[in-house]
């Protein structure tokens, strides 16, 4: 039987450096939270797996982000923990990947989680489980979100009357427009009111500058090129009129409030401080 992982390229290969991350995060004496499960992730898919991520340009590209994932990761761990406050008891994460907040946050009694990605993502992620229980009820669904996936998240329980949290982290950049804004129209017909949401806002600007073009032509095998052919997210609609234009009201949390809150240096690749970087947004909304 196979673990899943020699599936784990392109898009779904991503979910590997995501969890490279958590895991180092997770040792740091002032972790912002831990993780226990990135490590028997990271250890299943092998150092063939991580290997991209190994080279010069991943060092670099690991240098760039800095602390982002570990803030966007508690960040969206925050948003949980206050979308079920508000008495939210439903929770679907789009383009799961090795997320394990099922099993590391604490959870109220009654609520359901749903994940859903690809069928080689959470195949990979089942076998690394095995053995684990949920802090909730936990349900896995795989499909393609650019498809019909609403149809198999009501098949396996999921509530349209109910009030929902949406967390939707680090999916949106490899979507094209007319993609992502199809994806929000779905969520937006499943959501009750009180319903609750959270985004990771990127576009392609990290990959289409000049340093950028001329790391491709350097290194076509490495790992901006490969990110530059997997983003396609090229809205240049400020994210909370997009949301606005879905039914949602959404606030924004710049990153540089988030780093300065959990005293952490701002990730050199979206620092507005410094020429030619990226934006990321980070947006909370209600419905």
């Amino acid at each position: 039987m196979t673990d899943g992982s020699e599936l784990l390229t392109g898009v779904s290969g991503t979910a590997l450096v995501v969890s490279m991350a958590r895991a180092a995060e997770s040792r740091r004496a002032d972790r912002l939270f831990e993780d226990r499960l990135a490590g028997p992730f990271l250890d299943a898919a092998g150092p063939e797996r991580q290997a991209v991520w190994n080279t010069d340009q991943g060092e670099q590209f690991t240098a760039a982000m800095g602390d982002y994932f570990a803030l966007r990761t508690r960040y969206f761990d925050d948003f949980l923990g206050r979308a079920c406050a508000a008495g939210c008891r439903q929770v679907v994460l789009l383009a799961a990947g090795l997320d394990t907040r099922a099993h590391r946050l604490d959870w109220p009694a009654g609520t359901r989680l749903f994940e859903l990605d690809l069928p080689a993502v959470l195949a990979f992620k089942e076998h690394v489980l095995r053995g684990e229980t949920p802090r909730c009820r936990r349900e896995t669904i795989a499909t393609d979100l650019r498809g019909e996936w609403p149809a198999p998240l009501v098949a396996h329980g999921f509530r349209t009357d109910a009030p929902t949290a949406w967390l939707i982290e680090g999916v949106l950049v490899y979507l094209t427009a007319d993609v992502a804004d199809s994806l929000m129209g779905q969520v937006s017909a499943l959501s009750a009111p009180g319903s609750r949401l959270a985004v990771e806002h990127v576009t392609r600007a990290m990959v289409d500058s000049d340093q950028a073009r001329e790391a491709v032509a350097d290194s076509p095998d490495g790992v901006v090129n490969l990110l530059a052919s997997l983003w396609k997210n090229e809205m240049t609609r400020p994210p909370g009129d997009w949301l606005a234009a879905h039914g949602w009201s959404a606030t924004e949390d710049p990153l540089t409030d988030l780093a300065r809150r959990h005293a952490r240096p701002v990730p050199p690749a979206f620092d507005p401080a410094r020429p030619g970087t990226g934006r990321v947004r980070l947006l909370t909304a209600v419905r």
